[in-house]
């Protein structure tokens, strides 16, 4: 059976850093100064301000890209808030724009006077999420501005809310940071807020043509509704795809399993006028394809079909975890793909990994998976064919922009991404 390799672009962690900013000398000769400055210089590094056409960001490439509107600073003494801050409008008038590492924007706060952190041990939360976020941020939006009581805690857990239009996952990050307060003296630490979902998308062109098809689906052994803020990485990942490789962190912070398996459906009418094969070749023909209106302006390799979604992470079952699948309008299969991890992926040797319980707390076992059925970790892409670029300028370009054929496929073979910091290949089988 010939093997094909594919190149998966790296993704951006998406990263948020807090650097607390003092008068040096109290630093460096640890002479008190009671008016030691207590400050946070917030850094959110991306490669541009991403497409935008519902809460958060659609799932559109591997390219280095994050959205966040909405900035919140928690300090707690145990569970009591001490401080808390709000920065809003973050990629417009919340912040400037800086140019460390090509890109980003920057914001210095500086906790008031009358709010200073007395000595003592407290934890620093942060979140960046989207405005009109389909997730029930309540728990984190009600502890206001400037706020100096109320009560916080970590495993803080996000529903979706009624109304809304996308309940599969939404990006959003967050992240932790155990903060010592010296008496006289500021302090210099960062937070670094990471990606709490999952996230996979599907490109690929040669579908085979059997009569009545009408979508193509991605559908998991398991999908949950509820995500878990908690058991943070907080790694500041470098290199964008390379170097990272001991930081990788695999965390199910998912619950809540759904009835409703079905990741991404895409609907061949919007990609092709008219479905058929005039030439018999056994594949849709690609005379009639358009990029679908939902992407409008973005640019595809012609007679391919996209579709991309965040999800939060879930765990394996005994069976397949991911199949594409070719269906009728009434979602009758009429054929499918086991999607698998090859055998020389990471994540079919033993690792560490942290699961929500379910009711209390995130629990660490040794596990290890197998190439039909794998968890789905936070922080991992998982994708089938390359795109690198959210709007390549050479759709189809090979290790750019190319779409994996689905003709004469029994399996499609995936390699993940991990962390969103590690390039991985991507075989077909």
């Amino acid at each position: 059976m010939r093997t094909k390799n594919y190149l998966l672009g790296a993704l951006a962690t998406g990263l948020l850093l807090f650097t607390g900013c003092s008068n040096d000398e109290d630093i460096t000769t640890g002479n008190g100064n009671e008016n030691a400055a207590q400050a946070f210089v917030l850094q959110v590094a991306s490669s541009g301000d991403g497409l935008s056409t519902r809460a958060g960001r659609p799932m559109l490439s591997s390219e280095a890209k994050q959205t966040i509107e909405n900035v919140k600073i928690i300090i707690c003494s145990g569970s009591t808030v001490k401080y808390a801050k709000d920065i809003a409008d973050w990629n417009t008038s919340g912040s400037t724009a800086y140019t460390t590492g090509g890109h980003g924007r920057e914001k210095t706060i500086e906790i008031p006077t009358a709010n200073k952190l007395a000595a003592g041990t407290y934890m620093v939360y942060a979140f960046g999420y989207s405005n009109s976020s389909d997730y029930d941020l309540a728990a984190i939006t009600a502890i206001g501005d400037g706020a100096t009581s109320g009560t916080f805690n970590a495993n803080t857990t996000l529903s979706f809310k009624t109304d809304a239009t996308n309940k599969i996952g939404e990006e959003i990050f967050a992240g932790s940071y155990e903060l010592t307060v010296v008496e006289g003296k500021g302090f210099k630490k960062p937070v670094v807020l990471n990606r709490q979902v999952a996230g996979t998308f599907g490109y690929v062109n040669e579908i085979p043509y059997m009569a009545d098809a009408a979508k193509l689906r991605l559908v998991a052994s398991d999908k949950n509704q509820q995500l878990v803020l908690g058991q943070f990485a907080n790694f500041d990942l470098i290199g964008n795809g390379t170097g990272n490789d001991a930081n990788v962190k695999y965390v199910i912070n998912g619950t809540l399993s759904n009835s409703d398996k079905v990741v991404y459906s895409i609907n061949l009418a919007d990609w092709f006028t008219t479905i058929q094969d005039t030439n018999n070749d056994g594949i849709i023909d690609d005379t009639s394809w358009a990029v679908s209106a939902a992407y409008t302006g973005i640019k595809f390799a012609k007679g391919s079909v996209f579709a991309g979604e965040f999800l939060i992470p879930f765990a394996k079952t005994a069976g397949q975890t991911f199949k594409l699948e070719l269906t009728k309008a009434d979602d009758t299969v009429l054929r499918s793909w086991n999607v698998n991890l090859p055998t020389a992926d990471g994540q079919l040797t033993e690792y560490d990994l942290a699961k929500w319980n379910g009711t209390t707390a995130f629990e660490t076992s040794k596990a290890t998976d197998t190439k039909n059925s794998y968890n789905v970790v936070r922080n991992h892409l998982y994708g089938i064919g390359t795109r690198t670029l959210d709007n390549p300028t050479e759709p189809g370009k090979p290790d750019i922009d190319d779409p994996e054929s689905l003709n004469n496929k029994q399996e499609l073979t995936l390699r993940v991404n991990d962390n969103w910091e590690v390039i991985h290949s991507m075989e077909l089988e």
